[in-house]
């Protein structure tokens, strides 16, 4: 969990360093996902303890939990899924929102990483594309049209209540 942290805090120092135009096409940072073993317990935490609000939940066939977002301001969230055999309990991914998923993967491309093409999640209606950090660290670029369930959560943002 620690990982994650400074995983974090050095995306936000290093995305003070980049260049102007990559300031422009990367938005934010979306989300960090976390797998877990207990996924009521740490669910409950997420919304009890912490206060944050559970903008959306998804489950496989079998009503089972297979992840849900929690919404730590307006466009930040935590996506906590079940921990599989296929993934391990512990950090997943992190969620970058783009302007352009398709120009970022591009520019991406151009200096050598490879990353998936884009495509459109069923459960979502968001544009992925996944990648890879050299270290192996996987991240989402997440492009929110109107329709996609992160883009009406935040749109419908109006804050923790007090």
């Amino acid at each position: 969990m620690r990982s994650a942290l400074y995983l974090v805090i050095g995306m936000l120092i290093g995305g003070g360093a980049q260049s102007a135009v990559h300031q422009r096409d990367i938005v934010s940072l979306n989300h960090v996902a976390i797998a877990t073993a207990s996924f009521d317990q740490v669910s409950a935490f997420y919304s009890e303890v912490m206060g944050f609000p559970r903008a959306f939940a998804l489950r496989e066939a079998d009503g089972s939990p297979y992840l849900s977002y929690f919404q730590v301001n307006q466009n930040t969230f935590i996506e906590l899924m079940a921990a599989t055999p296929q993934r391990p309990a512990g950090f997943v991914h992190f969620g970058l929102e783009v302007a352009d998923v398709d120009a970022v993967v591009k520019r991406l491309r151009a200096s050598g990483m490879k990353i998936g093409d884009a495509s459109v999640s069923a459960n979502t209606k968001s544009r992925i594309a996944v990648g890879h950090t050299p270290d192996g660290t996987a991240f989402e670029l997440l492009e929110f049209g109107p329709d996609s369930l992160q883009r009406k959560v935040m749109n419908a943002w109006r804050g923790p209540e007090r």
